[in-house]
């Protein structure tokens, strides 16, 4: 099995595009041959004759487009979901993840489902009907408590007895890690790592129980990830020796007029009508070998006539196995008629005139009938647009979405309608284009519906990534209580607030030796001399940022108001991202000196486990997860879907999840000890 990730070529455009013949367009009856390994696209009109909308049946068409890869190079799968629905996760989460693994396997991969929560059980035995697998998902039901080692247990029970030889056996575990129920779960991840079964465990919050995690991972053979993406999607497969074919696709279609988008039946498009032509796009970030997927909508006629798919072409984009970007425009035609059904009025038909007739009486002049009023012109439908900011989003931060770019051509739109996570059902309706949401880590597609003075509508979505890590000005803004915990034979080496470089020999010493510290019956372990040392060299390494020029020229950036007690704080927010290291601190602390300047007092980590532990100190002081707003403001919010997007009009800046942070007191000695919460030493000026 490959152990690494294969390399991602980013940084293109759409722009400019190379034109490229490794595809294959089927519409009715046109193909064009492809070279070995393309992608291949398929398209397909049913019925291709139709009646005009309202005068008859039918009056709807089926749009089927396909597209597939080439046949999988190495070994078939058979992978085991084992899926938390217990009360602590957020299950639709389980469910989008479950999702994207059964829709990028091949026809050849077979796979399983293991559901937990009170119990565990086996939802589905190992298959290649990938689409019961999703109907199982979509039917799983919340439960209570979390049987975790029961989940994998059952898990490998399925993989060991019913799994192929020739296949890459494999389970994705999404969880936090609570395990309350049932059996211990490090002896299944120690049978998988056995039976070289590996166990891909998935964070579903930063709360998540990442050592025991890692440590099911890493026993197995597998891997944790801190939450789910689609780079988690492409690591796992990679392991799994399955290659990526494209990513970054973008599928276009424009619908001509007369043709009338009614609704999508499978992965529906975004839809932005226009004047002449609507706009259909679909998004997909990975494609891999063997893949299959096909959207289905249903379109309608507004008039008669004959109608071409395929003109202008059907145009896909994505960039290649080898990063280079790749569009390709097909010429193909899916034709639909439209004719006026039975239920048509029929149009008057001229009489022609009538000769007199003798003897018959001169009939009375009828009067003049009025001219009828002019009709009303149609009315043009809306076209919708949708931008977000910032681009790249972090864990929390308020997310802006802007539909101002929206149009309406012959009247104003009334009313936006927001989806913040696709899934079916508007969350939102507001008058004014913006509106404001933030998010976990992961995936997400927005939409919006704009509505003009006339009713009519149009959409558009777009697809944000939220990654790991921290706002920068949460550090600032959380409330942080309690003291740490420091173990009480480390008092010996830091009781004047400074480890020197004899107490670091002192401390090998004495490990060597393996004699008591002084004054105690304790002995040294390698973890505690690590400790030591790590504190003695964290102080050597932020000297260099004694002044805060020093670090603003090294990525740091000042953020909120001094606090008395803490400092000034200086932020580098890549160093937010992950677990603590101790030569990586996240955050400067600076005091006031003599002369009024600013000088280095100390660092603070920030963590989201409330295990964490870092220099052997534990139980770390903790801000409760809470929204940030623009006046300064806070609120309590579990989860960042619950932050009120405006408090006291002030728009939301971030929320944060529960937080533990450690101050170290390397820059300016306090009297309450190295680890001590705050420093009586720093006042303000």
């Amino acid at each position: 099995m490959h152990t690494g990730q294969r390399e991602r070529a980013w940084g293109w455009s759409w722009r400019g595009l190379l034109v490229g013949a490794g595809l294959l367009l089927v519409g009715l009856g046109w193909s064009m041959s492809a070279q070995e390994g393309a992608l291949k696209l398929e398209l397909r009109v049913e019925p291709q004759q139709i009646v005009v909308r309202g005068t008859g049946t039918p009056d709807v068409a089926t749009v089927t487009i396909a597209l597939s890869g080439p046949e999988i190079s190495g070994p078939p799968m058979d992978l085991l979901l084992a899926l938390d629905r217990s009360a602590s996760v957020d299950l639709e989460r389980v469910r989008a993840i479950a999702r994207a693994f059964v829709h990028h396997l091949s026809a050849k991969d077979r796979v399983g489902i293991v559901s937990f929560a009170d119990v565990a059980k086996l939802e589905l035995g190992l298959t290649d009907d990938h689409a019961k697998a999703l109907e199982i998902v979509e039917g799983l039901a919340p439960g209570d408590r979390t049987a975790l080692g029961d989940g994998l247990r059952l898990a490998l029970d399925e993989l060991t007895q019913k799994g192929r030889k020739d296949a890459v056996k494999l389970i994705v575990l999404p969880t936090d890690g609570v395990n309350n129920a049932g059996s211990d779960p490090r002896a299944q991840s120690e049978r998988a790592g056995e039976a070289e079964i590996p166990i891909y465990a998935i964070g579903l919050s930063p709360a998540a129980r990442r050592a025991l995690l890692h440590e099911l991972a890493r026993t197995s053979g597998g891997l944790f990830y801190g939450s789910f993406s689609v780079d988690v999607l492409e690591s796992v497969f990679a392991r799994a020796e399955r290659g990526v074919v494209a990513r970054e696709l973008r599928l276009t279609q424009l619908l001509p007029d007369g043709l009338v988008y009614v609704q999508g039946v499978e992965n529906p498009p975004g839809v932005s009508p226009g004047r002449k032509w609507t706009r259909l796009e679909w998004h997909l970030p990975l494609f891999f070998e063997g893949q299959r997927w096909r959207t289905q909508y249903q379109v309608g006629a507004a008039r008669e006539g004959s109608f071409s798919l395929g003109e202008p072409p059907l145009v896909l984009e994505y960039l290649d196995a080898q990063g280079r970007p790749v569009t390709v425009e097909a010429a193909a035609t899916a034709t639909l008629q439209a004719k006026s059904g039975p239920g048509a009025a029929p149009s008057p038909q001229p009489q022609p005139p009538q000769p007199e007739q003798p003897g018959q009486p001169e009939q009375p002049e009828q009067p003049e009938q009025p001219e009828p009023e002019p009709e009303e012109p149609p009315n043009e439908p809306p076209t919708a647009r949708l931008a977000f900011s910032p681009e790249e989003p972090v864990l929390g931060e308020a997310v802006r979405f802007d539909a101002s770019g929206s149009k309406d051509p012959d009247g104003k739109i009334t009313k936006y309608e927001w989806d913040f996570t696709n899934d079916g059902t508007f969350d939102l309706e507001t008058k004014e284009p913006e509106a404001i949401r933030a998010y976990g880590v992961g995936e997400y597609t927005v939409r919006v519906r704009v509505t003009d003075d006339k009713g009519a509508t149009a959409e558009a979505v777009v697809t944000l990534k939220v990654k790991e890590g921290l706002h920068p000005e949460a550090p600032y803004f959380a409330t942080f209580s309690g003291e740490p915990t420091v173990p009480e034979w480390m008092s010996y080496y830091i009781d004047d607030g400074v480890v020197t470089d004899e107490e670091v020999r002192d401390a090998n010493a004495r490990f060597a030796a393996d004699v008591f510290i002084p004054g105690t019956q304790y002995r040294l372990t390698s973890d505690d001399v690590q400790a030591i040392i790590q504190i003695n060299q964290l102080a050597r390494l932020v000297s260099k940022y004694e002044r805060p020029d020093a670090a603003e020229a090294d990525g740091y950036q000042k953020v909120g108001d001094f606090l008395e007690g803490i400092g000034q704080l200086y932020v580098k927010a890549e160093h937010l991202k992950g677990p603590p290291r101790f030569d990586r601190p996240p955050v400067l602390l600076y005091a006031y000196d003599d002369q009024g300047r600013l000088k280095l007092a100390g660092v603070r980590f920030i963590a989201f486990d409330k295990d964490t532990t870092l220099f052997q100190v534990t139980n770390w002081p903790k801000a409760p997860a809470q929204a940030v707003y623009a006046d300064g403001s806070t609120q309590k919010a579990d989860a960042p879907e619950k932050a009120q997007p405006e408090r006291n009009g002030r728009p939301l800046k971030f929320w944060h999840p529960e937080l533990y942070a450690l101050n170290v007191w390397v820059g300016l000695i306090n009297p309450d000890g190295l680890f001590a919460w705050k420093n009586p030493e720093v006042k303000k000026r």
